[in-house]
């Protein structure tokens, strides 16, 4: 015997002795194992698929609602500055300068005379007096307060 030469030895496990061909099996392993691992790169890849198109259509709906956001954003700040301008308008007709000014020029008001302004004099708990001394206190009044208007026109 040489020392580059091995001699084969040969264990026996007590196995029965039926023919093993390695070949045979590993070659149906294979193919199963095959198609196996296709399938799951299969599987695999439409999943990667699927979860791509609802990444890309969850983005384009939160897209699409930042442009409607957006959109009545600028709209909330059309409505304020509506609003803005319109107080100012409505500030400057509640002025009581403007209310004087147009009652003056369009409808022809002036302020009332002396003369067309009356006072009551009501006597609370003096029964006394009656209406016609009411009407003749109120008309003699009027006529002091004619007279003194007419001055005071005359003097301007």
């Amino acid at each position: 015997m040489s020392a580059l030469r091995k001699e084969a030895i040969e264990f026996d496990y007590g196995q029965d002795t039926e023919q093993y061909s390695p070949n045979k099996r590993r070659i149906k392993r294979k193919k199963n194992n095959n198609v196996i691992e296709s399938f799951k790169n299969t599987v695999m890849l439409a999943v990667t698929f699927i979860l791509g198109i609802l990444i890309v259509y969850n983005y384009a709906v939160i897209t699409d609602k930042q442009m409607e956001l957006n959109t009545l954003n600028k709209e909330i700040v059309d409505l304020n500055d509506d609003i803005d301008q319109y107080n100012i308008a409505l500030e400057s007709i509640k002025n009581t300068n403007s209310i004087e000014e147009m009652a003056k020029a369009y409808l022809g008001m002036n302020y009332p005379t002396r003369k067309q302004t009356v006072f009551v004099d009501f006597a609370y708990g003096n029964a006394e007096t009656t209406e016609d001394e009411t009407e003749v206190l109120a008309e003699d009044e009027n006529l002091f307060v004619g007279l003194l208007d007419k001055v005071v026109s005359f003097i301007r």
